[in-house]
């Protein structure tokens, strides 16, 4: 459950599916997906500005250019709220994706994620190894 203060932002960039946002926000987090709030058509670059801005961790499937703008923000000195990475549909199931997303956010806390650039990979999962 969100700690108010405490709990990481999630904002999904326009590649996740934005049911992922509706489903953590049942389970008591705060997200947004950028198609709920018309960001969908933002490049890479003002997508992590936005979320920055209303200091959300941004949650994509990019794995191509979100290291490549962490380390270009980082050289030119800009904070962001946290980048999260993950494979997508099909490579692993949706429940999957959930599942570790809602780990993370009980284990992380917004400033744990700053400027930090995690993979949701098989250590959020809470299945056994």
């Amino acid at each position: 459950m969100a700690i108010a203060g405490l709990s990481l932002l999630i904002y999904l960039d326009h590649n996740v599916d934005p049911l992922l946002a509706r489903d953590a926000r049942r389970a008591g987090y705060d997200a947004i997906a950028a198609v709920e709030v018309g960001n969908a058509g933002l490049e890479d670059d003002e997508q992590l500005a936005y979320a920055t801005h209303h200091g959300r961790c941004i949650l994509t499937h990019d794995y191509d250019d979100y290291p490549i703008l962490a380390r270009q923000w980082f050289h030119a000195g800009r904070d962001h709220a946290g980048i999260i990475l993950c494979r997508q549909p099909p490579d692993i199931s949706y429940g999957e994706v959930l599942r570790r997303l809602l780990r993370l956010l009980e284990t992380l806390t917004a400033d744990e994620m700053v400027n930090r650039l995690d993979w949701l990979d098989d250590r959020w999962s809470d299945r056994p190894r």
